[in-house]
């Protein structure tokens, strides 16, 4: 067959061949054909596809597509047993601007016919990598088994692909997907095994089903309902004399979860008999069990039971009575007749042996018993009994659990079933499964994988049962979104819920020997309408010994949405089971849960210490007689009596100098309100403060919050203690200087006979700095911080990914190794849970989920034990995947808390993951604590402006040495910093001024991975002649200094200091030493790092625009991912807009990748920039789906400053651009970033700059300006508005000489302005930096430094709130100017007022704007 090309045609039209079938065809049916393809035009692609079309719609079974064939080809497309009633089309379309010539030859039907048996149709053992092997979809079912790739646990063997059906809310629930193969002899027997995966909430059940040639389909292993989040091993064996098929069939039965399976093996028996099967459901054969002495067991199901025949009616692996059980039948015989039935070899155990668990039913009984003998394949060995049950046990199936132990030899287990006198009934077995590990205790449950040995009991006229849920679970809006286990929405727990009143749900225990003494610790969960009142159900823990049920503990149970803990002790002088029930006396009270049920024998509750934090409170706690904000004194906190020194008021305006104490307050945040304060140096070492106040409300559980600031080059310690009969307890503290500003501490203690809380500060008498507090509440209950998680209350929404077996615990520190957040023994960390596993284990650990579509800059404190496969990863987790690696520690071993950050987005919502190992023969692993996430990128490694903190960069102690400070412009150190260069700017300061000895400072970066194998080092660094000597190490794994440098130029200015490094793609750390004299001082700012050769940066005096015509005019793609901008004409692809433009412009293509870099460009390196400076461009955005630009300004090693944004469509078409630059007082770059993840492009194109240039210097100025030093000539109005105009800083200085006074800033707090807590509601003003503050609460840069890094003040965001904030009480003025800078996007209003009366009602409105 040939396509006529002679007819002509239109563009694009199709030739179609089709063949109609009628009949279902074979399993293994396909098409066979050769084709030849053959165009004229070698760059014309031809497209010859095999089609399946059934009513309106079709499926592509085979695509090719191909400019020429030097000869035939030939091609085979699947069929398979497809439902009748549907044809095979072979389409051809005609391509674009070519003349293809398609020729089909010899095309035929292969096995297809029903008992047709393709070639190699016996290769069964499949591990789904490359395809189905020898299994075959059955087209017939409703459903098909998808081959798919998914991480699905630890379990070494279950890799790569697997065949997998999820269940979602919109399919049939009866819907099934079927696996078949052709009949296997199995003659001398096939071993057959695979793993599997069921898990949800609501998923049916997966069947192994047999069926011999004309029979009917035969059930013999079958496992339904949610098995737990794990990967389970299943082994068959079959024996047969006819031919046998064999189908795999997955009902989906719900509507959410999954069904997988994997790595299945089919093997013929060689010699003796497949190996003891682990799981046994009886549902297909006696997997090779045998009697044993005589009588043996019979495999039976409840349907076939003979009338008034005494045994369970149903099985316990389906229920019902068409599943099979073993069963003795013992009331058909004689008393004293023994049935017995034998396992085949099993064995040798692991050194801490194995779990055989198992189902028993034992109804209708005197005297008869069941016995369990284990006997090992020694010569003489004996009979060992090791479980034995005697008496009626009820209509129940029962739990029971022996532990195998046998390290060098193969055993067998023997069950003995015994008949006794009348009634003789019957008893029977089930579901035998071995275990790798040892058994769990009796009593315990986590419900991860079932109910464990519980059984739903509930009585017969009012009973209802638990149901087994996790947090995942959808229809009931009382369920608990996450368990106690695993702090996870996907943990599993029991949950019970009534409709009418007194219903009740009951859970026994399996039967347990006696106990002396016995705690019983379990945790429960309370929900309905109402919170924090107690629950109206009513859970009851009793004991049932000799048909005996005797209350041991009851509680109401209360609504906080939390897990409460209850415990009990009781004793059994005999066998004995726990009951817990449930039931409350109304209808409708919402719901209990039940999870980690635990007996711990030969203890009492009050020997256990808590290992868990309580649940929190969900009411705000009212204020405390122990609060106190310094403003009226110092409230119930006293001096203790015998400290060397005390604690004193103070508010800013009495502090002279940065080091000698906070120049504003936390509680109103300027220079008139008052915090305790310790300052200065000793007269002696060691020289202590103390303040206390006594504990005048009683708390359980109590948090200690207040605020702290210590700044200056050797501030000594804080420290918080509490107080009790006998000791003084350290519980938090700090040491050295800290971040520059106040900082928020919580501490939750719990009141163990507490008497006081103490606040220490010690000073020597070489120290200079400060410590001061402000603040203090004390709140019932827990600490509350969304802003870090140091884990020292609970998970912080944090969890396990219980896909992977390692698991992270939340671990309490200890004195040798205390925590990140108290720094002491009192806190707690995260960390890889040790297992005594051979090999090792991944353990992930999930934040809460994350917004899409938004930088983020994640900082956490980690230590890494000594080992090369000791390690911490950080991943992103979105669309149900782990996505590549962002970052990972070193190789070398962290001692002390090191920090790192990570800048994460992603396309969807998302989880950061932290993933460790579990390493055999390891006593420590990692651990983790202080996790933050803040808006924005996080600085590149390694760089750091310093005008938001220390970046990642730590101060090292050194003995008898100082900090680096962070310091700004003014009394010490250089007058401005390099940054900005202005006073407000900051930089690390190293001063040994208050000392009459040299001294040493070091900060050290955290690890750095270069980018490359060279990495260019650059700072800038302030000398003063004499001031001491500077030194820059490199460490890279444990080698302490690979590279070192020292830099003594004492220029009285700044100085650039640039060095390229080769690293040979090693981590690497810098260290920077300081050796200070006592009579200067030494300044860093502007630390950068980036990837390869240091450059000469030559800035240009001219403001670089392009239109891109002829080239990028020095603009250059610096990105680091796959998206890249490129110059372009319309000739790639674009959209309709781009390719009817001629020019040439900048466009980013559409990419799609797992995480995307932006794309970035960057302007050449342009001098400063005045304050009117002005961007233009032109863009167009045809993104469909997340696309974003957005415009930067470089200027230092910091995060760039957001100018411009736009994101999602707007439309195929230019936009033009203005954006305001300001004021940047030395060399900087404009960087444009885009980002995209779906159809549609981003360009750019005709960038230029207005009035960017400084001001000339002329010969004179007119009257109404002012002259600067340098000549240039400066509007009046412009003099000291906090921005360079002149270019050397000469109208911004002296200001009040000026006549300019009550200047603010607002970079060191509300100055003189306090916010008006008249008004009610108080509403305040807050102060905020752009980085912080964008976009939800202020623009992204402020006034002052024209940055990010800037602070503004803005007023509250909620609707119809007036925020009023006051100057202090000017003197009278005739002529006063009031000027301020505003941002606005916002409907409100903002209003300057003068007021003379303190109500306000003679107020003068000044400027009214809208």
């Amino acid at each position: 067959m040939q396509i006529d090309v002679s007819e002509g045609g239109a563009m694009f039209q199709k030739a179609i061949l089709e063949f109609s079938v009628k009949k279902v065809l074979g399993l293994g049916c396909s098409l066979s054909f050769w084709y030849h393809i053959y165009d004229m035009d070698t760059h014309a692609i031809s497209d010859l596809k095999v089609k399946i079309v059934r009513g309106s719609s079709d499926k592509t079974l085979l695509s090719i597509s191909k400019s020429n064939t030097n000869e035939w080809e030939k091609a085979t497309v699947f069929i398979g047993n497809q439902p009748k009633g549907y044809k095979l089309q072979f389409v051809s379309q005609r391509p674009f601007m070519g003349h293809s010539d398609i020729k089909l030859d010899d095309i035929l039907f292969n096995n297809c016919g029903l008992d047709d048996i393709p070639p190699a149709s016996d290769q069964l053992s499949c591990d789904f990598e490359k395809d189905t092997c020898s299994w075959y979809h059955d087209y017939t079912a409703n459903l098909l088994w998808d081959r798919n790739k998914f991480e699905f646990g630890d379990n070494p063997e279950v890799t790569g692909y697997h065949m997998v059906i999820k269940a979602e809310r919109n399919q049939n629930i009866s819907s099934a997907a079927r696996l078949v193969s052709f009949p296997q002899s199995a003659h001398e027997g096939l071993c057959v095994s695979f793993w599997y995966h069921i898990f949800g909430n609501n998923i049916g059940s997966l069947k192994f089903i047999t069926r011999h040639p004309g029979e009917e389909e035969t059930v013999v292993w079958v496992r339904s309902g949610t098995q737990g989040n794990k990967w389970r091993f299943a082994d068959l064996t079959f024996q047969s004399d006819k031919p046998m098929q064999f189908i795999i069939e997955a009902v989906l039965g719900g509507t959410q979860g999954s069904i997988s399976i994997d790595d299945i093996v089919v093997s013929r028996v060689s010699s003796g008999s497949c190996p003891a099967e682990r799981e046994c459901t009886f549902q297909g054969s006696l997997c090779g069990l045998q009697s044993f002495g005589g009588l043996g067991w019979s495999r039976v199901k409840g349907s076939v039971l003979p009338a008034n025949a005494p045994g369970p009616e149903a099985d316990h692996t389906l229920g019902t009575d068409q599943g099979y059980y073993l069963s003795s039948e013992l009331w058909s015989l004689a008393a004293g007749s023994k049935v017995s039935v034998m396992t085949a070899d099993m064995g040798p155990t692991a050194a801490g042996g194995e779990c055989l668990m198992f189902w028993y039913h034992m109804e209708g009984l005197g005297d008869g018993e069941i016995n369990i003998y284990v006997q090992t394949n020694e010569s003489s060995a004996e009979l060992v009994r090791v479980w034995n049950r005697q008496g009626d046990q009820g209509s129940h199936w029962r739990h029971g659990r022996i532990l195998l132990h046998s390290p060098n030899h193969q055993f067998k287990v023997i069950f003995e079933a015994v008949a006794g006198p009348e009634p003789k009934g019957n008893i029977a077995i089930d579901d035998l499964t071995v275990l790798n590990d040892a058994c769990p205790p009796q009593g315990f449950c986590d419900f991860e994988m079932d109910f464990c040995g519980w059984v739903n009991s509930p009585p017969v006229e009012t009973g209802l049962h638990w149901d087994w849920l996790s947090g995942s679970s959808l229809g009931n809006s009382f369920i608990p979104r996450r368990d106690h286990s695993l702090d996870s929405r996907f943990g599993h727990f029991a949950f019970f819920t009534n409709t009418k009143p007194n219903e009740m749900a009951r859970l026994e225990s399996e039967l347990m020997d006696s106990v002396e003494k016995a705690c019983l610790e379990l945790w429960h969960y309370s929900s309905d309408w109402v919170v924090d009142y107690p629950s109206n159900f009513i859970l009851t823990v009793l004991i049932n010994e000799n048909d005996s049920l005797q209350p041991l503990w009851s509680t109401h149970g209360f609504l906080n949405s939390s897990w409460i803990l209850g415990r009990v002790d009781y004793m059994a002088s005999g066998l004995h089971q726990i009951v817990i029930e449930a039931t409350c006396p109304e209808s409708n009270c919402g719901s209990i849960s039940l999870d980690d049920i635990h007996i711990m024998k030969d203890i009492s509750c009050s020997d256990l210490i808590p290992t868990t934090t309580a649940p929190p409170p969900t009411t705000p706690a009212p204020p405390s007689a122990m609060d106190c904000t310094f403003e009226q004194g110092l409230c119930t906190w006293v001096p203790e009596v015998g400290a060397d020194v005390n604690w004193t008021l103070r508010n800013g305006l009495n502090i002279d100098h940065p080091w000698h104490g906070a120049q504003y307050d936390h509680t109103v945040g300027n220079n008139q309100g008052f915090f305790l304060l310790l300052n200065g140096s000793g007269s002696e070492d060691g020289e202590k403060a103390f303040i206390s106040t006594p504990i005048l409300e009683f708390f359980s559980e109590f948090c200690v919050e207040f605020w702290f600031y210590m700044s200056g080059p050797t501030v000594s310690s804080l420290d918080l203690l509490i107080q009790t009969k006998s000791s003084d307890l350290l519980v938090w503290t700090r040491d050295g200087t800290q971040d520059r500003k106040w900082t928020k501490s919580q501490v939750n203690i719990k009141n163990n006979d507490i008497k006081k809380l103490l606040f220490s500060a010690y000073r020597n008498k070489s120290s200079e700095g400060f410590i001061a507090v402000d603040d203090i509440t004390v709140k019932g209950g827990v600490c509350q911080n969304h802003d870090v998680c140091g884990f020292d209350v609970d998970w912080c929404n944090y969890e396990n990914d219980v896909s992977h077996v390692g698991r992270w615990s939340r671990t309490k520190a200890k004195n040798t190794n205390p925590d990140h957040t108290y720094r002491t023994e009192h806190g707690f960390y995260m960390n890889v849970l040790l297992s005594n596993s051979t090999t090792p284990k991944v353990a992930q650990l999930l934040t809460y989920e994350l917004p899409a579509a938004a930088e983020m800059c994640v900082r956490f404190w980690y230590q890494v034990p000594a080992a090369p496969s000791n390690t911490l990863a950080v991943h992103l987790f979105w669309s149900g995947e782990l996505h590549e690696k962002l970052w990972e520690s070193s190789s070398s071993m962290s001692l002390t808390w090191e920090m790192a950050e990570v800048t994460v987005w992603a396309p969807a919502k998302f989880h950061v993951v932290f993933k460790g190992f579990d390493v055999p023969g390891m006593t420590s692993t990692v651990k983790i604590d202080d996790i933050s996430i803040t808006k924005g990128a996080c600085s590149p490694r390694g760089s750091c402006d310093f005008e938001s903190g220390h970046c990642s960069w730590v101060n090292r102690p050194i003995e008898g040495g100082h900090d680096w400070v962070l310091s700004s412009g003014g009394i010490t150190g250089p007058s401005t910093d390099h940054t900005i260069q202005t006073s407000d700017g900051v930089f690390l300061l190293s001063s040994a001024q208050h000392l009459d000895h040299s001294s040493r400072a070091q900060v050290v970066s955290e690890w750095i991975l270069p980018q490359g194998t060279t990495s260019c080092l650059s700072f800038w660094s302030y000398m003063q002649s004499e001031s001491g000597a500077l030194q820059l190490k490199i460490h890279s794994g444990q080698v302490e200094e690979d590279l070192r440098f020292n830099i003594n130029t004492s220029a009285n200015e700044w100085t650039r200091f640039s060095r390229t490094l080769t690293m040979n793609s090693k981590p690497f750390r810098l260290l920077i030493e300081a050796e200070t004299k006592p009579t200067g001082y030494i300044a860093i700012d502007d630390i950068s790092i980036s990837p390869g050769l240091c450059q000469v940066n030559e800035s240009t005096p001219e403001f670089v625009g392009c239109s891109f015509e002829t080239d990028t005019c020095g603009w250059h793609d610096t990105s680091n991912g796959q998206l890249k901008w490129i110059r372009d004409n319309g000739t790639l692809d674009g959209g309709q807009g781009l390719q009817n433009r001629k020019s040439w412009y900048m466009t980013v293509k559409e990419m799609r990748a797992e995480y995307e870099s932006p794309a970035v460009l960057l302007s050449p390196l342009m001098q400063q920039a005045s304050a009117e400076c002005t961007g233009h461009f032109y863009y167009n955005m045809h993104a469909q789906e997340m696309g974003a630009l957005k415009v930067f300004l470089q200027y230092g090693p910091g995060t760039p400053t957001l100018l411009w944004w736009g994101s999602g469509h707007h439309g195929d078409e230019w936009h033009g651009v203005e954006v305001m630059l300001g004021r940047v007082p030395h060399d900087f770059r404009v960087r444009f970033e885009a980002r995209t993840s779906g159809p549609g492009h981003i360009a750019i194109d005709n960038i230029s700059f207005t009035n960017c240039t400084l001001s000339e210097p002329q010969s004179s100025c007119p009257e109404n300006m002012f002259t600067c030093k340098n000549q240039a000539c400066v509007e009046l109005s412009r003099v000291c508005d906090f921005s360079d105009d002149c270019g050397d800083w000469s109208d911004e200085s002296h200001c009040e000489e000026k006549g300019v006074t009550e200047r603010c800033s607002f970079e060191n707090g509300l100055c003189f302005w306090a916010n008006n807590m008249a008004n009610v509601p108080v509403v305040k003003w807050t102060l905020h930096t752009g980085q912080e503050g964008w976009p939800d609460l202020g623009p992204p840069r402020d006034h002052t430094k024209n940055s990010a890094a800037g602070h503004y003040l803005n007023p509250s965001q909620k609707n119809d709130h007036v925020s009023e904030i006051l100057s202090r009480t000017l003197l009278p003025s005739t002529n006063c100017t009031v000027r301020f800078f505003y941002y606005s996007l916002s409907d409100g209003n903002l209003t300057v007022r003068s007021r003379t009366q303190r109500s306000g009602a003679d107020d003068f409105s000044l400027e009214n704007k809208k």
